[in-house]
């Protein structure tokens, strides 16, 4: 007689767990966890901005085409700061214009309003003459110079004058002016209405009632003052 029962059942082999991996080992798996989801991420934006570029492209041209479309009364007007403006004149001898600021005239491009304007120029005696003014008109067709606002003259001989206004004619080395003048020199000073500087430059004419204060000096080394109308 055999006896027979229920045998205990076999028990499952266990899984041994890994250890955690502590490290460089551990420090390179997070890594590649974080590739792992970065470098889809990188992919996704990469193409989105392939897809967006024609577009952004398009939206800088619309900006400048916009740019463009400025009324022609807006561009009419052109100025400058510290112009400059070179030229010949009938004998092909240099002079300048500069001024602060200049700007065109509105429809006018011949007329040119300048501020501090002054003028350089050499007269064919080869005497060097400077004007200067508040404000200007350059007319570039005719190159005459219209000065206001307190213009000053400045010869090399030692010369100045100084009245309201003048108008200088650069193309022939003239300058004019029909207001009070003072003027002061080597041999004095000299009051007038106006006065005329030749394109020889050998003189200055001074126009209408004139008073002139000579200086001249004694044997004794003293001063004297006369006086002529």
């Amino acid at each position: 007689m055999t006896l027979q029962g229920n045998a205990a059942p076999e028990t499952a082999p266990r899984r041994k767990l890994r250890p955690p991996l502590i490290g460089p080992f551990a420090r390179y798996s997070r890594f590649v966890r974080f590739m792992k989801l970065a470098l889809p991420a990188l992919a996704a934006l990469l193409l989105a901005l392939v897809v967006a570029w024609p577009k952004l492209t398009q939206e800088d041209k619309r900006f400048q085409v916009g740019f463009a479309r400025l009324s022609s009364k807006d561009v009419e007007a052109l100025a400058m700061n510290n112009a400059r403006y070179y030229g010949l004149d009938e004998s092909n001898r240099p002079y300048a214009v500069t001024s602060d600021s200049a700007t065109q005239e509105p429809g006018n491009s011949d007329l040119i309003h300048l501020e501090a304007p002054k003028a350089d120029f050499t007269s064919s005696s080869g005497a060097n003459i400077l004007m200067d003014g508040a404000r200007g008109l350059y007319r570039q067709s005719t190159k005459t110079l219209e000065l206001s606002g307190g213009v000053n003259l400045f010869h090399d001989a030692g010369y100045e004058l100084h009245t309201a206004s003048a108008v200088v004619d650069l193309a022939r080395n003239t300058a004019r002016g029909t207001e009070p003048v003072n003027g002061f020199g080597p041999q004095g000073a000299i009051r007038s209405a106006g006065f005329e500087l030749s394109g020889k430059g050998h003189s200055i004419i001074f126009t209408g009632k004139a008073h002139l204060t000579l200086m001249a000096t004694s044997p004794k080394g003293r001063d004297k003052g006369a006086k002529s109308k």
